[in-house]
């Protein structure tokens, strides 16, 4: 009984000692150091920070992306908007905001697009709204509109 608690006590001895050895030797992942960020993207991360930081009651889920090949427009809009060199910013109502009416879902996409124009510097990243911008709005996981040349539209027409 004695020869199997020393056993055990060595054995349990000799794990910590290899567990106990590895911590504090961390290091960081290759893989995070090889691609580096471009400034449009550290931009777009700075307007969301922005927008949510001075919305901090009001803000819906926004993302801000760079389509630079036109990848947007073929895959959500089946190629009919040219998203080619223009900022997508995708919207989503997550509480319920937008109400059911279109003209008040309309109103709440101007004044959502709005604040995420204005209360960022994304005004300096695009400087004509109307064309640098394409914006998307989803509500309960679906789309509800978009934002395309300075018009809104609802997904339905």
């Amino acid at each position: 009984m004695k020869n199997k608690r020393l056993l055990a006590i060595i054995l349990l001895s000799l794990i910590f000692c290899f567990v106990i050895s590895g911590v504090g030797y961390g290091e960081v992942q290759e893989w995070m150091d090889k691609e580096a960020a471009s400034a449009m993207d550290i931009s777009l991360l700075e307007v969301r920070i922005d927008y949510i930081m001075q919305m901090p009651n009001d803000f819906l889920d926004v993302s801000l992306y760079y389509d630079s090949i036109g990848i947007f427009g073929e895959n959500l809009f089946s190629g009919n908007i040219d998203t080619k060199g223009k900022i997508i910013v995708r919207i989503e109502d997550t509480r319920d905001f937008f109400a059911a009416e279109p003209e008040v879902l309309i109103l709440g996409f101007a004044l959502q697009l709005n604040a995420v124009y204005k209360l960022s510097i994304l005004q300096s990243v695009a400087t004509d709204r109307d064309s640098d911008i394409v914006a998307v709005f989803y509500g309960e996981g679906e789309e509800l509109g978009y934002f395309y040349q300075g018009e809104y539209y609802l997904w339905e027409e």
